[in-house]
């Protein structure tokens, strides 16, 4: 089926936009368009892909989104070209916020690797849940070549998805991963062929139109889990568990269960963002 896009017909007389959202059914399509650069990304790139993957969120239709890079690299990090501003600032008011709104994002996040992840390219790919890799996809932290380290939430993320001792390896050695050696280290789900990577991972997305909505709140606890003990953990999952056995779908599913049939389950209610 072709993604349907959600802004008008491109004006060639205008520049493209940096980020683009399409709709492909249940999947939202977030593709960041800065192929001359191999998409590598600004601050006012990184607002607008928060912006994106909110104005997804609130389509009630979306049950998952997919995050990739137009022509052949996925994001080379930030954009160095000009003037990069100061760091701090640019890490506190943009990167940070998207980083953490893709984290707390009700609809699960598949990365679409086509092509080069660094530096902060691969910030992105650890901040969806999911990834998919094409076999030329390679992952790069170049940081300390450059008198630098990583962030976005790098720091952080690298060593509870690969392990301290692997997260060490790349990062303070400035290594390459290619995408076969990203998934024996648990960095990548799943591999793809060349140009196949975007749609295998729209085509896992579709299948959380199968699901229940109790998928956001597994991502949740897995997030939450992540800086918790394992007595709470204990406690929070029995509170949850108490709660979704009184939703819609727990009780439509036991029911179609027993009549052999699909359950209906509900639609997704967006979460309120405007507290």
């Amino acid at each position: 089926m072709p993604m349907v896009s959600s802004t008008p017909a491109v004006d060639h007389s205008q520049p493209a936009a940096d980020v683009l959202i399409e709709r492909d059914g249940p999947v939202g399509v977030v593709t960041i368009n800065r192929p001359a650069r191999l998409n590598a990304v600004n601050p006012e790139t990184g607002d607008t892909l928060r912006s994106a993957f909110l104005e997804l969120e609130a389509d009630s239709r979306i049950r998952a989104a997919v995050l990739t890079g137009a022509g052949r690299g996925f994001c080379a990090g930030a954009d160095i070209s000009g003037d990069v501003g100061n760091a701090r600032d640019v890490l506190l008011n943009s990167w940070n916020p998207l980083v953490l709104t893709m984290r707390s994002l009700q609809l699960p996040i598949i990365a679409a690797i086509n092509g080069v992840a660094a530096g902060a390219g691969v910030s992105l790919t650890l901040a969806c849940d999911l990834r998919v890799a094409a076999t030329s996809a390679r992952f790069e932290l170049s940081f300390a070549k450059i008198g630098l380290m990583p962030d976005a939430g790098l720091t952080w993320l690298l060593p509870r998805v690969i392990g301290l001792g692997r997260a060490n390896e790349m990062a303070l050695l400035g290594g390459r991963l290619s995408a076969t050696e990203a998934r024996d280290w648990g960095l990548v789900n799943k591999l793809s062929e060349d140009g196949e990577a975007l749609a295998d991972a729209v085509a896992m997305a579709r299948r959380f139109a199968e699901l229940s909505v109790s998928v956001a709140t597994i991502k949740q606890a897995h997030h939450r889990a992540l800086e918790s003990d394992f007595v709470s953990q204990l406690t929070y999952e029995a509170d949850t568990q108490g709660w979704l056995q009184q939703q819609p779908d727990f009780g439509e599913a036991t029911q179609a269960f027993a009549a052999k049939r699909p359950p209906r389950l509900a639609q997704r209610t967006p979460p309120d963002r405007t507290g």
